[in-house]
C-alpha cells in the first residue's frame, strides 16, 4: 500500500470508483489525505457513501481548485478522444493529475534502498496480446527462485494494494496502454515491450498514439534492462531509440534474423535459441516441455529473456514453466465432446490476437463477433487455411460478413445460436474456436462474462448428451 508522508493532510480528489478507484481510497486514507470522490455511475456513489470518504461531484471548479492533486482511473479518458469533463476542468486549473500507476513508481523512486542488501525489482510488462499470459508466467518461473514475487497492475491486485517492498522483492506488473499514458513516474527495474498491433485508436487519437503510450515506459526513465519485440516496424524504431542511450536491451523475435544484434532471442517453430554477439548460446526445442505449454509459446519467448536478464541458467526457465496452469478465456480448452474441442478465447478482442489462436487449431469452426473495434476483418484471411466454416454473431456480425462472401460463412444476432450452429456442423477431430476478434461490450459488461456465457453453452451442450 501507498504510505507517503507527503500525501498526508493533502487535499485529494479520485475520479472513478471502481477496482482501481477503490485501491486509490485505501493507500491514500493510510497516507493521511482529505479525500473527495466522484463516478459518474449513481450505483458506485452510493456504494461509498457508507464510509466516511466525501462523495461530491469533482466537475465544480470551487471544490476542484482546492485539490493539491487529483487521481484518475484508467478507464477514463483525459485526452482523446474527449476528456472526461472533470479533467478538462482540472487542466484549466492547472491541477496535478496522477494515477495509481504513476502514485506506485512515485513511491518506488522516494523509497530508499541502502539498507536493503538486495534491493526490490519493478517488472513492468506492456503490449497489445498476451500480456496477462506473459505477466502470470513470469509470476510463476520466478516464484521458484525468489521468495517474495507478486504480480498486479491490469491483472490480480492493482499496484497500490501490492504488498510492501522488501529486501530482494520482485513485483511483476501488467500496464496497459490506458495505464501508462497517465501516469507522472514510469521507473521499472525491467520493461517488455510484448508485441504490438492496432487496438484501442479511437482512445489514443490515432495509431501513433497508441504506440507513444506503450514507448513512454521505456522511454521517460533508463531501465536496467529493456526486453524489446523487433516483429514489428515500432518494435524495431523502439529498439533502435533505446540502443542510441545506455540502455541494455535483448531483442526477441519470431521473424527477424539476429544475427546483426547485441543479444537477442529467437523463436522459431518451437525452437527457442539465444544469441549473442552473433553466436548461438543456447537452443531448446519447447515440445520437450508438457504438450499444453507449446500454446504459449510466444510468452515463453518473454519470460525467458526477463528471466535471462535477472542472470538464471537458460534451462531452468524453460524447467520452471512447468506446472504453468494457463489463464481462463485466452486460448482455454473448456471440454471435448464426441471428439469436438470447444476453445474459449474470448480475451481476443482484436483481430491480430484471433489470428494468434488459429495458428494452434485444425478442421476450425470460427465463432468471431462482438462489438468492432476497427474494420480490419480482411486480415484474418492471413489465417483462414485451417478454417471450415464462419460464424458471425453481435453487432459486427454483417461488417465481418462482409470480408468473407467467398467463405462458408453464417450470421447471427447472439453466441448461442451461433454455438448451436457450429455444434450441428462439427465432427469428431474439429475444433469450435470462440475467438471473437471483437470486444464484448455490444451484448456483455466484459470479455469475463462473454467467456463465462460460452463455456456454460458448453457445459449445458454436454448435459444434455447424458
Amino acid at each position: 500500500m501507498l504510505n507517503s508522508h507527503n500525501l498526508r493532510n493533502k487535499k485529494v480528489g479520485i475520479l472513478g470508483l471502481g477496482k482501481t478507484g477503490l485501491s486509490v481510497i485505501k493507500a491514500m486514507e493510510q497516507a493521511g489525505a482529505l479525500l473527495t470522490c466522484w463516478d459518474d455511475e449513481k450505483e458506485k456513489r452510493v456504494s461509498l457513501g457508507g464510509s466516511n470518504v466525501t462523495v461530491k461531484n469533482l466537475n465544480n471548479k470551487n471544490l476542484l481548485r482546492k485539490l493539491d492533486l487529483l487521481v484518475v482511473s484508467p478507464g477514463i479518458p483525459h485526452l482523446y478522444p474527449k476528456p472526461h469533463p472533470v479533467v478538462r476542468l482540472a487542466y484549466e486549473l492547472n491541477i496535478r493529475i496522477d494515477n495509481d500507476i504513476g502514485l506506485f513508481f512515485s513511491r518506488h523512486i522516494q523509497d530508499e534502498y541502502e539498507t536493503f542488501s538486495n534491493p526490490p525489482k519493478i517488472i513492468a510488462i506492456t503490449g497489445s496480446n498476451g500480456k496477462s499470459t506473459a505477466t502470470a508466467l513470469a509470476g510463476h518461473v520466478f516464484s521458484k527462485v525468489f521468495r517474495d514475487v507478486e504480480i498486479g497492475g491490469n491483472i490480480g491486485k492493482p499496484v497500490l494494494e501490492l504488498s510492501p517492498l522488501r529486501d530482494g522483492s520482485v513485483r511483476i506488473l501488467e500496464l496497459s496502454s490506458y495505464q501508462i499514458e497517465l501516469a507522472k513516474n514510469l521507473a521499472p527495474n525491467f520493461a517488455a515491450f510484448i508485441n504490438f498491433s492496432s487496438d484501442h485508436g479511437q482512445r489514443h487519437g490515432g495509431l501513433g498514439g497508441y504506440f507513444y503510450a506503450k514507448a513512454r515506459l521505456f522511454l521517460e526513465n533508463l531501465t536496467e534492462m529493456s526486453v524489446v519485440n523487433i516483429d514489428t516496424a515500432e518494435g524495431l524504431f523502439l529498439y533502435q531509440r533505446l540502443s542510441s542511450t545506455d540502455n541494455k536491451i535483448i531483442a526477441i523475435t519470431s521473424k527477424v534474423d539476429v544475427k546483426d544484434y547485441q543479444w537477442a532471442i529467437s523463436l522459431k517453430g518451437c525452437f527457442i535459441t539465444e544469441w549473442q554477439k552473433g553466436r548461438q548460446v543456447f537452443s531448446y526445442d519447447l515440445r520437450n516441455l508438457d504438450s499444453s505449454l507449446i500454446i504459449l509459446r510466444e510468452s515463453i519467448l518473454v519470460v525467458y529473456a526477463l528471466a535471462r536478464s535477472y542472470g538464471m541458467a537458460p534451462k531452468s526457465i524453460l524447467i520452471n514453466c512447468l506446472e504453468f496452469i494457463p489463464l481462463k478465456h485466452r486460448n482455454q480448452e473448456v471440454d471435448v465432446i464426441e471428439g469436438v474441442a470447444f476453445i474459449n478465447d474470448s480475451k481476443s478482442t482484436n483481430v491480430d490476437a484471433t489470428k494468434h489462436a488459429l495458428k494452434f487449431y485444425k478442421n476450425v469452426h470460427l465463432i468471431v463477433g462482438g462489438q468492432a473495434k476497427e474494420n480490419n476483418f480482411d486480415q484474418l484471411q492471413e489465417g483462414m487455411e485451417n478454417v471450415s466454416r464462419i460464424y458471425s454473431m453481435g453487432e459486427a456480425a454483417s461488417l465481418i460478413a462482409r470480408s468473407f462472401q467467398s467463405y462458408k460463412l453464417e450470421q447471427f444476432m447472439t453466441l448461442d445460436k451461433a454455438l448451436e450452429k457450429a455444434i450441428s456442423y462439427s465432427r469428431e477431430g474439429d475444433t469450435i474456436l470462440f475467438s471473437p476478434a471483437c470486444a464484448s461490450f455490444d451484448q456483455y459488461l466484459n470479455f469475463e462474462e462473454r467467456g463465462d456465457h460460452f463455456i456454460s453453452l458448453v457445459e449445458h451442450h454436454r448435459k444434455n448428451l447424458i
